[in-house]
């Protein structure tokens, strides 16, 4: 090579790494929206009673909302218990308004329930003498942020409730005896809360309590059929015999989804839809895509039947056009999915939302951000080396596996349930309530094993993807590979 091809060589080589060198070097994601990274929890003392303290990992802050046990509730008659916390991940424990926030006060507490103030979070209020509380729900619609849905203690009323003036507002006198209240604990209302399914372990039926044009307005009532479950045929040998884990209407009201708990061939946390039709509030099973992602023997039964999920909630992807989806975590042995899944209702397609490696096991998942559609907030159990171990995290429902980070939970809940994170956030997405009994990577400041209490989390200065929210996508999101 001649002297001039070997300096125009090298000129073009020396421009070539100027070029380089000048173009610009994609920035690392934040920690909280980083997905890949393994992160153990740091030595973190409990949080005194309000005093907010920084989370050292996230940049989040957290605070305690119970106080000690045997301390004053006041300005609320009582004192607080060793149990005090939210009742569950699917359950909204601030109102539509987010001015109150309801907790249980158990362990010697009283009272058994305490309103607080949804902001400075203060006892406000204690259960009305004339309530026949039960199993409630804050009534989903801004027009209604004082009233609890409710069902009472025998199974056989349906009511409205105003805790602030201790007014019961609308009442129905249900066909059947339910159990345990609106979907054994685990059920909601749609999210307009016009509707709500009930049932026990052989019936269900759908209460439209809010009829609109041209329809009769309430008092008029509008009960539904009662559906009877045929046989399911969970188990071979006894093809008529199953539980009812829980039960829920869809947030659009289109849908009703039943999870069954008894052991089949496949998973315990099989899952069937029906559709409710419209004009007759008739039930019957919801036929899926042949094609989509089931599990075992499950897989040629599209008669309802969906990709197991358990500790799943429902919700709206506003990326596929607001459809109906249920997401939770994967429950399908031998599954290469990620382990938080979402299906969609209208065929059962399966997206995996989570990348599987590395990926630590889903505890509960939580979708009662109704006005932050878009995101799925999600528990996770302590397995150290493994990403999001002990953490509390939302997932984007677009399938982009992007997430946000809130902070590590603090607790041991070995054999003890209540002892469990349940996490569920506030309307608008922006505060995450979680339980802990803060015994856990303490350092020199651990809770008692059986010190329950409630804290909540957030991310102050807006260091966060939530301006990003959630928009309508312009169409059904292709399905995943299986």
């Amino acid at each position: 090579m001649s002297a001039g091809l070997r300096a125009r060589g090298a000129e073009v080589l020396i421009a070539l790494a100027l070029a380089l060198a000048a173009r610009p070097v994609a920035a690392a994601p934040p920690l909280w929206a980083d997905p890949t990274r393994v992160v153990g929890p740091p030595p973190v003392a409990r949080p005194g009673y309000l005093a907010p303290i920084p989370d050292p990992t996230f940049g989040t802050r957290v605070v305690r909302v119970a106080n000690d046990v045997g301390a004053s509730t006041a300005p609320v008659s009582g004192t607080w218990g060793s149990d005090a916390r939210h009742v569950y991940s699917k359950q909204q424990p601030w109102n539509s308004d987010n001015t109150l926030l309801v907790i249980e006060n158990r362990g010697g507490g009283s009272p058994s329930r305490l309103i607080l103030d949804g902001t400075t979070y203060a006892p406000k209020l204690a259960p009305c003498a004339n309530y026949d509380l039960w199993d409630s729900r804050w009534h989903p619609s801004p027009a209604h942020p004082h009233e609890q849905i409710n069902v009472n203690r025998a199974g056989n009323e349906l009511m409205w409730f105003d805790v602030t003036t201790c007014t019961k507002t609308r009442s129905w006198t249900l066909p059947i005896t339910v159990d345990y209240g609106i979907g054994s604990s685990e059920g909601n209302p749609s999210n307009d809360g016009r509707y709500v399914a009930l049932g026990n372990n052989s019936d269900v039926f759908v209460v439209d309590m809010d009829p609109q044009p041209p329809l009769a307005p309430y008092p008029s009532k509008r009960i539904g059929p009662v559906y009877h479950f045929p046989p399911e045929s969970l188990d071979t040998g006894s093809p008529g015999r199953w539980t009812i884990g829980n039960l829920s209407i869809s947030p659009s009201g289109k849908y009703l989804d039943v999870k069954f708990s008894t052991r089949d061939d496949s998973t315990e946390d099989a899952h069937r839809i029906f559709e409710v039709d419209s004009a007759t509030l008739a039930i019957k099973p919801h036929n899926m895509a042949s094609g989509s992602l089931r599990c075992g023997s499950f897989q040629d039964r599209p008669n309802g039947w969906i990709f197991p999920l358990k500790h799943a909630d429902l919700g709206v992807d506003p990326f596929d056009n607001n459809e109906d989806v249920i997401v939770g975590a994967r429950s399908c042995p031998g599954s290469g999915l990620g382990r938080v899944v979402m299906v969609r209702l209208r065929d059962g397609q399966a997206t995996a939302l989570t990348d599987p490696a590395r990926e630590a096991p889903v505890s509960h998942v939580s979708i009662r951000n109704l006005d932050r559609p878009g995101w799925a907030y999600v528990s996770y159990y302590k397995a150290d080396r493994l990403r999001f171990s002990d953490e509390i995290i939302s997932v984007k429902l677009d399938g982009s596996r992007a997430v946000e980070r809130w902070c590590h939970i603090h607790t041991k809940a070995s054999g003890c349930y209540r002892c469990e994170a349940h996490p569920v956030p506030s309307r608008d997405g922006r505060r995450v309530l979680f339980a802990s009994n803060w015994n856990r990577d303490c350092g020199p400041g651990c809770g008692a094993a059986r010190d329950i209490k409630d804290y909540i989390v957030w991310r102050p200065g807006g260091a966060d993807s939530l301006a990003q929210g959630g928009t309508a996508g312009a169409g059904p999101r292709p399905g995943p590979p299986h």
